[in-house]
């Protein structure tokens, strides 16, 4: 009974690391394919990793260590409530977990009097659990993916994003500069028009004036 407990119990934690690889893993491959037109992603947390970095890089003169933001924001992803880090590093724990597992069975077996052809279904188990979870690891590829992502979203952001940032400024700068002339040219208008009212009372004036003096004379 104790022998199908542990192989059980071995198999679970299994069962379970493997899980904890694979959901985060997903979510990059998942987050990885809708940076193909990252512009336009409908993604809630791409586009928010665009959305800080335009106003970090206002509030910094468009000056951004653009791999040191990428990296910081792979970090904060999260899956659940914690973050993708947590995950690996728990299934590697379950991992090591289960092939304790199996190594206490085969052990309480050898000093329970077993043979070893009762005890090497441990030992089989363990192997294969390493094969298994290296496996679904490979087929996943957690690590290539978090680097392609990686330099896909530095690539946008220090490429694409900065030529759009500069852009937009210089479209600012030009329609600043158009509304200064505007104003220049108003002011210009609103000048000249109360010289002319200042000028026109003192020509009537100086015309009755005349007029008066011939009358007079």
């Amino acid at each position: 009974m104790t022998r199908y407990l542990l192989m059980g119990t071995a198999a679970a934690l299994l069962f379970f690391s493997i899980l904890c690889r694979f959901f985060p893993g997903m979510r990059l491959k998942r987050l990885l394919g809708e940076t193909a037109n990252l512009s336009v992603s409908p993604n809630t947390i791409l586009r928010q990793c665009v959305l800080k970095y335009s106003s970090l890089c206002e509030l910094n003169g468009g000056r951004m260590n653009t791999s040191v933001y990428v990296e910081k924001f792979l970090r904060q992803l999260k899956f659940g409530r914690f973050s993708l880090r947590f995950w690996d590093r728990l299934g590697g724990q379950l991992l090591l977990l289960s092939v304790f597992a199996d190594g206490i069975g085969a052990c309480m077996g050898l000093m329970g009097g077993q043979t070893l052809g009762n005890v090497i279904w441990f030992y089989l188990q363990a192997f294969l659990s390493l094969y298994l979870y290296f496996a679904v690891i490979g087929m996943i590829d957690t690590a290539s993916t978090a680097e392609e992502l990686k330099i896909t979203l530095a690539d946008f952001l220090e490429n694409r994003m900065s030529e759009r940032l500069a852009q937009v400024k210089r479209d600012n700068d030009y329609l600043d500069e158009q509304e200064r002339e505007v104003r220049r040219e108003v002011e210009s208008v609103e000048q000249t028009a109360a010289v002319r009212g200042m000028q026109e009372p003192r020509a009537a004036e100086s015309e009755l004036t005349e007029l008066l003096r011939e009358f007079l004379a």
